[in-house]
C-alpha cells in the first residue's frame, strides 16, 4: 500500500526556526558543516562535530560546547530519559563511550561548559577494530550494548553510572553489520533486540543461560530500526513497517516507499525520513516551478527529501511533506518535531490540538475516524457520544434512518433521550424508535415515560407477537415494570399484566388487578397461599377485609394459619423488577400526546400503588429462633388484623383463640398442671357453631417469651375477654350470609352462649402465664357483672377483704362464711369486718352463730385480735349479747393473769442476780482480797515465788505464765467472748437497717425492743436527724 493510498491529513503545522539573534538565519551550531550526529531529551539538544566538540543547545538555541574527545570523532550520542546523563561515543580508532553528567557542570566563558564524566568505557573487539554503528543503553545504567559493523554485539553489564568493574561479553557475531539495537524490559527479563541488515533477533540478558533467538529473516537498513513507547522494536523497510516484540512479529503496516530512517514521535507516532530524490525525475515542470530553488543552484539542492508522519493507532497519515535538500538529522523535543536540513535550515513541524483535527475530519465527514482519534486521545464518553450525535445527524440528513438509529443508540447515556425521540416521532419511523426504546430498556436507563411509550407502540401498532417477545421472552427485563403493568392493565391486556406482575413477584400490583378487576377471589386467595410469610401478611392486611366480605372461612383459615406460624413458606427466592418501579406515575403518558395516534383515553394518568414496590422477604434471624417446631418464620401480630373483623367478631373470636391455643395455651397448662381449677379456652369449648379446619401439627415455643411476644399474648387476651364478656348480638358463624345479614338467636341459644363466654372468659383469667393487666381485667369484669371472675382477680391480688366485702354487699351469708374460712388465715383483718357482719341483723345472727362462736376460738388460739378489738366490732349493733362472749373473754383474762405472774417471778429473779453483781464490783473496788491458794493453776504444782496472783483468785508461777502476765489464762478466753460481744453491740448500734429488719420479720415487735434494751444496745446508738 502506497502512501497515496493511506488517507493523509494535514495535522502538522510546518515552521523553519531562526536564530533569535538574527531572524534571517538559521541557528549558528546547525549551519556547521562537520555536525555528525544529534539527539534530544530532557528539554535540550546536543550536537557533536567531527572535532569531538559537543554542543548543547537550550529552547531558545542558547549554545554551550565542551569538548568531549581531543582527536576523535563523535559518532554517536545518546540522551537518557529518566537522568539527566549523555552517552557520546568516538570513532578514532578504539571505540570510547563516555557518560556525562549534565546535570554536574561547571561554566567557563558564556559558550563553554564542563559537565562531570562519571564513565569512560573502552569497546575492545579483536585486534582490529571496527567502527561502532549503533548503541542502547538501559534507563537504569545497568546494562549497555553496542553494535559494530562487523556485525558483533558487545553486552555490557554493570553499574554504569559510577566507575565500578563492568563485564564486557559479546553475544552475538554474524557477516552483516549491526542497524539497531533496543532494549525492551519486562517484569522478570530484559530482552535485547538485535536488528541487521538480513535478520531480527532477541536476546534474554537476564536468563542463566542466555541465547540468541531470530524473530524474522529479514532484517533493515542503518537508522530503520527504533523502539516505540511501548518497548516495541520498529523495523521498515520499503514495502512495510513491522512491530515485533520479543514472542516475535506483530502488527504490520504497509507502506510501499524507500525509507532512509525513522523516528518515534509521542505515544503513537512514526516520522519516516525517504531517500532524497531528484527533481527531474519524480515532478512535473509545474511542481517543479513552484518549489524555492533556482536550477541554476548545485545538484543538491535540486534534491527532495519527503517526510511521513505515520499515525499507527488510527491508521492514517497526520503528515507528508517534502524538503529541498537532505536532511542532516531529525529528532523530538518541546512536543515537536525538528528537522535538520543539509542546508542547515531547521524546521519543526507541531501537532495540531485534538480538537482542530477533529473539526477537519468532520468537515469530510469522516466520523468513524474521528471516533478512533478521539478514543485514542482518551476523550471521556460525554465528548465520544457528541461525535456519535454528528455521524448519527449526518446519516439521518441523508435519509439513512436505519444507520442513524444505530448511532444513536451508542449515545445512550450521554444523549438526552428525547432528542432522538423527537427525530423519529413520525409514524413511519415508528419500527427505529422500538429498536431505540428497546436498547434504552437493555440498558437500563429507561423511565416511566419511555416504557409508557414504547409499550404504547406495540399496542397502537397492534403487534401483540413484539408485545409477547418484549415482556415474555426475555430473561431480564429492564423497564419500569409498575408503569408497563398500568399500561398494559389501562389498555386491557390483563393478560400480559398479571403475567408480569407474577412473574417478576409484583404481589401488591398481582392482587389489586385479580381483586379489583378481575374479582376472583379465589385466586387471589390461592395466591396469596403461595407467597412467602412476609409477603402474605403484607397483602392480607391491604386486602383482608374485602376477603372477610366475600370469603370469611377461607379468608379466616388463612389467617389463622399466618399468625400461629404454620403457613407454608416458599423455598425459593423472590425474583426482584430489574429497575426500580416507579413511586408516582401520574406524568407516564405525558410525552404520549405528541404521538399521531395518542388518544385521549390513553393520555390519562395511570394509576399505581407504591406499596407494592418493597420486596425486602428477610426476616430476622433472632425471631426466628424464638419458634421451633413448625413455626419457620416469627408471626406477624394478630392485632394488625383485628379492625378487619369489625363486623365479623364471631371469626375474630376463632381467629384469637386459634392463635392463642396454638402459640401460647401449652404454658399455661404447663404452669397449671397441678391447678384443678385452671382450664385452657379449649377445654371449656362447648359451641355447636361451625369450626374451621386448623392444619395438623402442634407448635411449640422455648421456655422463655420475649417481651414483643409478651405483649402479643397479653394484647390477644384483653381482647379475647372483651368479645366473651360482650352481649351484643353476634353474627352466627354457621348462618351468616355474604352480605352480611344477621339471624336472631333464641333465648336459650343466647343464654347457653353467654354460659359458654364466662366459662371461658374464667378460664382466661386463671391462665398464671399471662402477665396481663389485672386492674384493666377487674374493671372490665365489673362492667360486665362478672361475680366468679371479680373474686377470682380480688384473691389473685391477695384483696381478701373487698371479697368478704363483696359478698357481704350482695347479702350472701353462706359466701361470707366460705371466704372467711378460706381467707382468714391469710388475713386477720377479715375477722372484724365479719364480726360486724354476722351481728348486723338478727336475721344473720341467727344463720351465722356457730360461725361466729368458731371466729372467735380461731380468734383466741390464734391470738389474733386483742379483746378490746372483738367487742367493739360486736358493740357497733345491739343484736349481739355478752352472753356470745361471754367464754372469751373469761379465758382471755385467766391467760392475762398466768402471764403476769410469770413475768413478775422473771422480774424477781433479775433483780436478784444484778444487785449480787454489783455487790462484788464494789467488794474488789473498796476492800483487799487475801490470796492463800497454795497451788499453781497452770502446773498444779506447789506455789513459790517468784507468783502471780489475779483478783480472779487464780494463782500462777511466774515461769507458767511466761510473758503473758497481764491476764489469767484460764479466764481469758471468757473474757475475750464478752468483749467481742460488747464491740458487736457497739458496731450494731449503727446499723439501722439490720434492727428494722429484725422488728419487720419478728411477729412481736416489742420483743426485738425489749431484746436491744436488754444488752444495752440503744446505750451505744447514736440519734438519727
Amino acid at each position: 500500500m502506497t502512501a497515496a493510498q493511506w488517507k493523509q491529513f494535514n495535522f502538522f503545522d510546518r515552521q523553519q526556526s531562526f536564530d533569535p539573534s538574527d531572524k534571517t538565519k538559521s541557528p549558528a551550531v546547525f549551519e556547521k558543516p562537520d555536525i555528525s550526529v544529534m539527539t534530544s531529551g530532557r528539554g535540550q539538544i546536543a550536537l557533536a562535530d567531527s572535532t569531538g566538540l559537543v554542543y548543547v543547545c537550550d529552547r531558545s538555541f542558547k549554545t554551550h560546547s565542551f569538548l568531549a574527545y581531543k582527536d576523535g570523532r563523535v559518532t554517536h550520542l545518546k540522551q537518557l530519559k529518566q537522568k539527566n546523563i549523555l552517552i557520546t561515543e568516538e570513532d578514532g580508532g578504539t571505540p570510547v563511550a563516555k557518560f556525562w553528567d549534565m546535570d554536574s557542570v561547571k561554566y567557563g566563558d558564556s559558550e563553554t561548559i564542563t559537565p562531570t564524566c562519571i564513565r569512560s568505557i573502552k569497546i575492545q573487539h579483536g585486534a582490529k577494530p571496527y567502527p561502532v554503528t549503533t548503541i542502547a543503553v538501559l534507563e537504569n545504567m545497568s546494562q549497555m550494548a553496542i553494535g559494530l559493523a562487523s556485525g558483533a554485539v558487545i553486552h555490557i553489564r554493570g553499574d554504569l553510572s559510577k566507575d565500578r568493574t563492568i563485564k564486557q561479553k559479546v553475544i552475538y557475531e554474524g557477516e552483516e553489520p549491526i542497524t539497531g539495537l533496543g532494549f525492551r524490559e519486562q517484569t522478570k527479563s530484559t530482552i535485547l533486540f538485535i536488528v541487521t541488515t538480513s535478520s531480527i533477533m532477541s536476546y534474554n540478558t537476564t536468563a542463566s543461560k542466555p541465547t540468541v533467538t531470530t524473530l524474522d529473516e529479514q532484517g533493515c537498513g542503518l537508522g530503520c530500526a527504533v523502539m516505540s513507547d511501548s518497548q516495541e522494536m520498529v523495523v521498515g523497510r520499503d514495502e512495510a513497517i513491522y512491530f515485533y516484540d520479543s514472542t516475535g512479529r506483530g502488527q504490520c503496516f504497509a507502506y510501499d516507499t524507500p525509507k532512509s530512517s525513522m523516528t518515534w514521535f509521542k505515544s503513537n507516532c512514526l516520522v519516516i525520513v525517504s531517500p532524497p530524490v531528484t527533481t527531474s525525475t519524480q515532478l512535473s515542470s509545474a511542481s517543479r516551478s513552484s518549489l524555492p530553488f533556482s536550477p541554476k543552484r548545485n545538484s543538491a539542492l535540486s534534491e527532495l527529501t519527503k517526510v511521513t508522519i505515520f499515525d499507527t493507532t488510527n491508521k492514517f497519515i497526520a503528515f507528508l511533506g517534502t524538503f529541498v535538500g537532505g536532511i542532516r538529522g531529525v529528532f523530538c523535543e518541546w512536543n515537536s518535531v525538528w528537522i535538520v536540513g543539509t542546508d542547515g535550515k531547521i524546521y519543526h513541524l507541531d501537532e495540531k490540538d485534538t480538537p482542530t483535527k477533529l473539526e477537519i475530519l468532520f468537515k469530510l465527514n469522516l466520523y468513524v475516524l474521528a471516533i478512533n482519534l478521539a478514543h485514542s486521545q482518551k476523550y471521556d464518553d460525554a465528548s465520544i457520544a457528541e461525535i456519535f450525535k454528528k455521524y448519527a445527524d449526518h446519516l439521518y440528513s441523508k435519509g439513512d434512518y436505519d444507520g442513524a438509529i444505530d448511532q444513536y443508540i451508542r449515545t445512550i447515556g450521554e444523549l438526552e433521550p428525547s432528542y432522538v425521540i423527537r427525530k423519529f416521532l413520525d409514524a413511519q419511523r415508528i419500527y427505529n424508535l422500538t429498536n431505540y426504546l428497546q436498547e434504552l430498556h437493555s440498558q437500563g436507563l429507561a423511565n416511566a415515560d419511555h416504557t409508557t411509550l414504547l409499550l404504547n407502540c406495540y399496542t397502537k401498532l397492534k403487534d401483540v407477537s413484539r408485545l409477547d417477545h418484549f415482556l415474555k421472552t426475555d430473561a431480564d427485563l429492564n423497564f419500569d415494570l409498575e408503569t408497563a403493568i398500568s399500561v398494559c392493565r389501562q389498555a386491557g391486556y390483563y393478560e400480559h399484566a398479571v403475567y408480569l406482575a407474577e412473574k417478576f413477584q409484583e404481589h401488591d400490583l398481582y392482587l389489586d388487578i385479580v381483586i379489583e378487576d378481575m374479582r376472583e377471589y379465589d385466586k387471589a386467595l390461592a395466591y396469596i397461599r403461595k407467597l412467602s410469610p412476609y409477603e402474605a401478611d403484607k397483602s392480607l392486611q391491604k386486602y383482608s377485609k374485602t376477603l372477610l366480605t366475600h370469603l370469611p372461612d377461607q379468608t379466616t383459615e388463612i389467617l389463622v394459619e399466618l399468625c400461629t406460624g404454620t403457613l407454608s413458606a416458599r423455598n425459593t427466592d423472590d425474583q426482584q423488577s430489574p429497575t426500580p418501579s416507579a413511586k408516582n406515575n401520574t406524568s407516564a403518558l405525558q410525552t404520549l400526546s405528541i404521538l399521531p395516534f395518542a388518544t385521549a383515553n390513553e393520555s390519562a394518568s395511570i394509576r399505581s400503588d407504591s406499596s407494592g414496590t418493597n420486596r425486602d422477604t428477610s426476616i430476622d434471624a433472632n425471631e426466628k429462633q424464638q419458634h421451633k417446631g413448625s413455626l419457620k418464620y416469627s408471626p406477624p401480630s394478630a392485632r394488625i388484623f383485628m379492625p378487619a373483623f369489625v363486623e365479623r367478631p364471631n371469626y375474630l373470636v376463632v381467629l384469637l383463640e386459634s392463635v392463642y391455643e396454638k402459640r401460647w395455651a401449652h404454658l399455661a397448662s404447663g404452669n397449671d398442671k397441678n391447678n384443678n381449677d385452671t382450664a385452657s379456652i379449649r377445654s371449656y369449648s362447648t359451641r355447636e357453631d361451625k369450626t374451621i379446619h386448623q392444619p395438623n401439627g402442634t407448635s411449640t415455643t422455648g421456655p422463655t417469651l420475649s417481651h414483643q411476644e409478651k405483649e402479643e399474648r397479653k394484647a390477644i387476651w384483653n381482647t379475647l375477654l372483651e368479645l366473651y364478656l360482650m352481649d351484643e348480638q353476634p353474627f352466627p358463624l354457621s348462618s351468616e350470609s355474604s352480605t352480611g345479614s344477621r339471624e336472631e338467636l333464641s333465648d336459650e341459644e343466647r343464654q347457653k352462649r353467654r354460659k359458654n363466654f364466662r366459662v371461658k372468659a374464667l378460664a382466661l383469667l386463671k391462665d398464671q402465664a399471662v402477665d396481663y393487666d389485672t386492674n384493666q381485667a377487674l374493671v372490665l369484669c365489673q362492667l360486665k357483672q362478672f361475680d366468679e371472675g371479680i373474686v377470682y382477680l380480688y384473691e389473685k391480688t391477695g384483696m381478701y377483704s373487698d371479697i368478704v366485702q363483696f359478698w357481704i354487699d350482695k347479702e350472701e351469708t353462706d359466701r361470707v362464711i366460705e371466704a372467711v374460712r378460706k381467707y382468714g388465715p391469710k388475713d386477720s383483718s377479715l375477722y372484724p369486718m365479719v364480726l360486724t357482719y354476722f351481728s348486723s341483723n338478727a336475721e344473720v345472727l341467727s344463720k351465722s352463730t356457730p360461725e361466729l362462736l368458731s371466729v372467735l376460738n380461731h380468734i383466741d388460739s390464734q391470738d389474733l385480735l386483742p379483746p378490746i378489738q372483738v367487742v367493739q366490732a360486736l358493740a357497733r349493733s345491739d343484736v349481739a349479747s355478752i352472753s356470745l362472749i361471754k367464754r372469751y373473754i373469761g379465758k382471755k383474762i385467766e391467760h392475762e393473769r398466768e402471764e403476769l405472774s410469770q413475768n413478775e417471778e422473771l422480774i424477781a429473779s433479775y433483780r436478784e442476780e444484778t444487785e449480787k453483781r454489783r455487790q462484788e464490783i464494789d467488794e474488789l473496788q473498796t476492800s483487799a482480797r487475801i490470796f492463800q491458794v497454795q497451788k499453781c493453776t497452770g502446773c498444779d504444782g506447789m506455789l513459790d515465788l517468784p507468783a502471780v496472783h489475779f483478783l480472779c483468785r487464780h494463782s500462777y508461777h511466774q515461769r507458767c505464765l511466761g510473758d503473758n502476765d497481764r491476764e489469767c489464762p484460764q479466764c481469758a478466753i471468757q473474757h475475750r467472748m464478752i468483749s467481742e460481744i460488747r464491740r458487736t453491740q457497739e458496731a450494731n448500734a449503727d446499723r439501722h437497717d439490720i434492727f428494722f429488719d429484725q422488728l419487720d420479720n419478728e411477729e412481736d415487735g416489742f420483743s426485738v425492743i425489749a431484746d436491744y434494751f436488754s444488752k444495752n444496745t440503744m446505750t451505744f446508738a447514736k440519734l438519727i436527724d
